[in-house]
C-alpha cells in the first residue's frame, strides 16, 4: 500500500508491548513491536520467536525515541589508555546492543552469558540488524540492553524490534544513492541513483537538521528508521510537511564506456530549440531587436570563447541506447529561506503481506537568502543544468528562458559549423580517440557553455571565506596558497556591471548575488573529449584561470586533481564519508565549484592517479586561429 502524500509504503501496524518483569516479549513474523528500555536499567528487553531451522531470520532495532550519548574520541590514545578499552570497545560503550541465542539453556542473552560473539551487534546510528541463515527448532531468543556507559546521560528509550523469515525488513545501504543539485530561497532539487524500467518505489524525507521535527542527535539517530518516519508522520499531522513532487529525468544518467564493436557510446537526445521556442510565449519591446543582437555578441575575451556543443547525434556509429537509464528528482517547495535541512531517500518494496524498506545514507543542505537566486532544471537548451541562476524577480521567467535559449542556440550553431569540418561519422578519418567521439565532444562544450553563460547564483560571501580571486589582481603567474580550509570558489558580483557576461547585467539586472564558479574541468574536459579541429586550450590556474573557474576541493597546485590539498589530509571523512576523489561537492552540503557533472565522468574514467591530459604542441599554435574563426562566425 503506498501513502499518496508521500509515496512511502505505510508499514505493518505497530503494537506497544512492555513485558511483566521477569517475561520476555513474543514476537509475531513480520510484525512490528515497540517497547520502553531504561537507559540505567540493570537488567535488558528479552523478546522470544518461534521458527525452525529450515528458515532464515531477520532481526531489526531501531531507536524510536530516547537520549543521544555522546561518542568518545576513539583516536585518542591516552583516552583509551584510562578506559582501558580498544577503539571498538569504547566506541561500543555508549551504544545499545542486542545479542541473539538460538540454544534455550539462554533464553536472556547478554554481555555476561556465553551468547557467541558474532551474534552481537550495536545500535550504531539508531539501527543495527542480525541475519541468521538458520534459526532453530528450539526458538530463537533476543536480549537488548542499555549502553553500558551512559556518561551521565539519563532518560528512557523506545526500541523498535521485528523478527521475519520473509526478509530483512529494514535495511540501511551505505551507498550513497541520493543527491542534492541545488537549493535557492524556499526550494530544493535532489535527484536518486540510476534506475532502469521498472520503476522502483523510491520516496523522500526531508527534516530540519535542527530546531523542532529534527534528530536530537545526528550521530546516535541518523539510521533509524522509526526515529525518521515518526517525525516526517508528526510534520504531516500538524501540516507543516514540505511538499514534495517527484518526476523523472535522464540528467547525469549517460554512461561513460570504452569503444569496440560490441561496447559502443550510447546515442544523445536531440534537445528541440525550435519546438522549445515555439512552446514560449513572452512579451515584446521596441529594443528586443537590439538585446537579441547583444545577446549573440558574446564577449571572445570572457573565459576563452562561448561555444555550444551540439547534442543531436549524426555520427553513424553511434548505436541507439538498449537500456534507458532515469533518475528520479524531488523538487522540495515550502521550505525555509537560511535554514540547514538533512534529506532521506527511501525505498519500499512488497515482500508477501509487509514491506521492506531501504533507508539511505542522507544528504545535508541549506536553503539560501537571497531572493535574486531562482532554481532553473530541465531546460531542453542546457540539459544537464540543474542550479539556480540569476533571476531579477520582476522579469518575466518566461522571457528570462527565452534570452538564455537565445544566447545558447547562437552559439550552438558557430560550433556546430566549426565541428561539422571534422569527418565524424568516417569509420577510417573520424576515430580520433579510443574512448571519445564527437557526441562526448558536443556533450562537454555543452556542459561548459551552460555553466559559463549561465551563471551559478548563491548567497553573498565574506571574500575572506572564498578560495575565489575577487578581481584577479593577485595573480602573477605564481604558485597560488592551497585551498587549505576548504573554501567555496564564489565571487561577489556587486554593484552594476559586475557579472562576467555584460548582457546578465543588461538583459536581467539581478542586482547583487554571488556567483559559484564553473570547475576548471569543465573546460579540460573538452580538451579531453574532442577532436584535432576544434584546437581548444584551458587557461592556466595560476595565471588567469582563477577569475573564472573554481577547482574541486582535493585539488592539486596546478587546479587538477587529485592532491591533499595543501596539507588537509587524504582521509575522505573531511567530506562527510562522499566521494573523495574529484569532489565537488561534499556530503555537508559545501559546493566547491560548478561542475556540471564532470565530476562523476572523472571518477568513472580514472582508474589510477588522475593527471592533467597535456595539450599537444599542435593544439597549442593553432588556439589562436581557432578563436577567431569562431568570433567571425558570432560576430559576423
Amino acid at each position: 500500500m503506498i501513502s499518496a502524500s508521500t509515496g512511502i509504503s505505510i508499514p505493518t501496524s505497530v503494537v506497544n508491548k512492555n513485558p511483566k518483569p521477569g517475561h520476555a516479549i513474543a514476537l509475531n513474523d513480520s510484525q512490528i513491536v515497540r517497547s520502553n528500555l531504561r537507559i540505567n536499567a540493570s537488567d535488558g528487553l528479552f523478546y522470544t520467536f518461534n521458527t525452525t531451522k529450515d528458515k532464515s531470520v531477520w532481526i531489526s532495532l531501531s531507536l524510536c525515541q530516547g537520549p543521544g550519548i555522546p561518542a568518545y574520541n576513539t583516536s585518542d590514545e591516552d583516552l583509551l589508555d584510562r578506559l582501558d578499552k580498544s577503539a571498538d570497545e569504547a566506541q561500543h560503550m555508549t551504544l545499545v546492543s542486542m545479542y541473539v541465542s538460538r540454544d534455550k539453556s539462554n533464553p536472556r542473552p547478554g554481555p555476561k552469558t556465553s551468547s557467541s560473539s558474532k551474534y552481537v551487534v550495536y545500535a550504531q546510528g539508531g539501527w543495527t540488524q542480525i541475519s541468521l541463515s538458520k534459526g532453530s527448532d528450539q526458538g530463537v531468543y533476543i536480549g537488548v540492553w542499555p549502553p553500558e556507559d551512559p556518561r551521565n546521560v539519563s532518560g528512557e528509550y523506545v526500541i523498535q524490534m521485528t523478527a521475519s523469515t520473509k526478509g530483512s525488513l529494514e535495511r540501511v545501504d551505505y551507498v550513497p544513492s541520493l543527491f542534492l543539485d541545488d537549493t535557492d530561497r524556499e526550494n530544493a532539487l535532489l535527484t536518486s541513483f540510476n534506475y532502469t524500467s521498472p520503476a522502483p518505489n523510491i520516496s523522500l524525507i526531508v527534516l530540519p537538521t535542527q530546531g523542532d521535527f529534527s534528530l536530537s542527535s545526528i550521530t546516535y539517530f541518523n539510521s533509524s528508521f522509526c526515529r525518521i518516519f515518526d517525525l516526517w508522520e508528526e510534520m504531516s499531522f500538524l501540516g507543516i510537511q514540505p511538499f514534495i513532487n517527484s518526476s523523472e529525468t535522464n540528467r547525469n544518467t549517460l554512461p561513460r564506456v570504452t569503444r569496440g564493436a560490441n561496447n559502443q557510446p550510447t546515442a544523445l537526445p536531440t534537445p528541440s530549440f525550435e519546438n522549445s521556442a515555439k512552446n514560449v510565449s513572452f512579451s515584446t519591446s521596441s529594443n528586443a531587436a537590439s538585446n537579441k543582437k547583444r545577446m549573440a555578441a558574446l564577449d571572445p575575451g570572457d573565459v576563452t570563447q562561448l561555444e555550444l556543443t551540439a547534442v543531436n547525434t549524426t555520427d553513424t556509429n553511434v548505436t541507439e541506447q538498449v537500456l534507458a537509464q532515469v533518475r528520479k528528482q524531488f523538487h522540495v517547495s515550502g521550505l525555509s529561506p537560511g535554514t540547514n535541512y538533512t534529506a532521506y531517500l527511501v525505498s519500499s518494496k512488497d515482500v508477501g503481506e509487509s514491506v521492506q524498506r531501504t533507508l539511505f545514507p542522507s544528504v545535508k543542505f541549506v536553503t539560501k537568502t537571497a531572493e535574486n537566486c531562482k532554481l532553473m532544471y530541465d531546460l531542453d537548451f542546457c540539459p544537464e543544468l540543474a542550479y539556480s541562476v540569476p533571476y531579477n524577480p520582476n522579469m518575466s521567467q518566461v522571457l528570462a528562458l527565452q534570452a538564455l535559449e537565445n544566447i545558447i542556440t547562437q552559439n550552438y550553431i558557430n560550433f556546430t559549423k566549426t565541428l561539422d569540418t571534422f569527418p565524424c561519422a568516417s569509420d577510417k578519418f573520424g576515430l580520433y580517440s579510443s574512448v571519445s567521439t564527437c557526441d562526448d565532444c558536443r556533450r562537454s562544450y555543452q556542459n561548459w557553455l551552460c555553466a559559463v553563460a549561465i551563471p551559478r547564483c548563491t548567497d553573498l560571501v565574506d571574500p575572506e571565506k572564498s578560495a575565489a580571486s575577487q578581481n584577479g589582481t593577485e595573480l602573477q603567474g605564481l604558485p597560488m596558497p592551497a585551498n587549505v580550509h576548504l573554501y567555496p570558489y564564489i565571487v561577489n558580483r556587486v554593484g552594476s556591471n559586475s557579472s562576467r557576461q555584460a548582457y546578465i547585467d543588461e538583459i536581467f539586472a539581478p542586482g547583487d548575488y554571488g556567483e559559484l564558479l564553473p570547475c576548471l574541468l569543465t573546460c579540460e574536459m573538452v580538451t579531453r573529449t574532442c577532436p584535432p579541429v576544434i584546437q581548444w586550450q584551458c587557461p592556466r590556474w595560476t595565471v588567469t584561470a582563477q577569475r573564472d573557474y573554481g577547482a574541486f576541493a582535493d585539488a592539486g597546485s596546478d587546479g587538477y586533481g587529485v592532491g591533499q590539498n595543501g596539507g588537509a589530509g587524504p582521509d575522505g571523512m573531511r567530506f562527510g564519508g562522499a566521494y573523495t576523489r574529484y569532489v565537488a561537492q561534499d556530503a555537508f552540503g559545501h559546493v566547491y565549484c560548478n561542475a556540471m557533472h564532470v565530476d562523476r565522468l572523472f571518477r568513472e574514467a580514472s582508474t589510477g592517479a588522475p593527471m592533467r591530459t597535456i595539450m599537444p604542441s599542435w593544439r597549442i599554435w593553432t588556439a589562436t586561429l581557432s578563436i577567431y574563426i569562431l568570433s567571425a562566425l558570432v560576430l559576423g
